[in-house]
């Protein structure tokens, strides 16, 4: 991995791709995340999660299994996303810290993770937000993204077609146009299922918002 990639900004914030070496600065990252945010991201609480995001920083190959980063001028994160696909479909997901939100910085990441995955011959990006997200709704909404509702009422799929990338022919898999959606890839192991509540009568939302 080279030391600075294509799409790294020159302004004093910075978006880059993730190194071995980001790994205490992602845990510091998520220890600052809060509960809310936390949430929304994982679709669930405790340690876990936040545990199998660490792990997945050992797996990316900047293709299949992406990950980027809005660092400021400390050095310290102030924003992740991640993407990780499987035929051409890949699912993706970012969270950015309380105090730096409505600055541009999470449309940032995702359009980082849009020009990579093109890049890298990806045919679509997609994701799963909590319906009550209004923030991360607009976000996608206004990147060009594809609202459809999700498996029950709290969740809506948000997607969009890429285009082919000459770069990627060689490389990626000619798949038939036969004009059927692609399988839906879920990159979080650990995020809670969609189906799936904290209990009989429990809110899906717990607490912080």
């Amino acid at each position: 991995m080279s030391a600075r990639q294509p799409w790294a900004d020159s302004t004093r914030l910075q978006v880059r791709a993730v190194g071995p070496h980001d790994h205490a600065r992602i845990a510091r990252f998520l220890a600052a995340m809060d509960r809310a945010g936390l949430y929304e991201r994982h679709f669930a609480h405790g340690e876990a999660p936040n545990q199998a995001l660490l792990r997945r920083m050992e797996a990316l190959d900047q293709r299949e299994r992406v990950a980027v980063v809005a660092v400021g001028h400390d050095g310290e994160l102030l924003g992740h996303a991640e993407y990780v696909a499987e035929h051409g479909a890949a699912e993706f997901a970012l969270m950015v810290l309380p105090l730096f939100r409505v600055r541009g910085i999470g449309r940032r990441l995702l359009h980082t993770l849009l020009e990579i995955a093109a890049a890298a011959g990806q045919r679509e990006l997609h994701g799963i937000i909590q319906a009550s997200n209004p923030r991360a709704l607009q976000l996608v909404r206004s990147s060009g993204f594809r609202l459809v509702p999700g498996a029950d009422r709290t969740t809506v799929i948000a997607s969009r077609q890429l285009p082919p990338s000459p770069d990627a022919t060689q490389t990626v898999p000619v798949i038939a146009a036969d004009h059927r959606p692609l399988p839906f890839i879920r990159h979080d192991s650990d995020r809670t299922p969609l189906h799936r509540r904290p209990g009989p009568g429990a809110s899906l939302r717990e607490g912080g918002g």
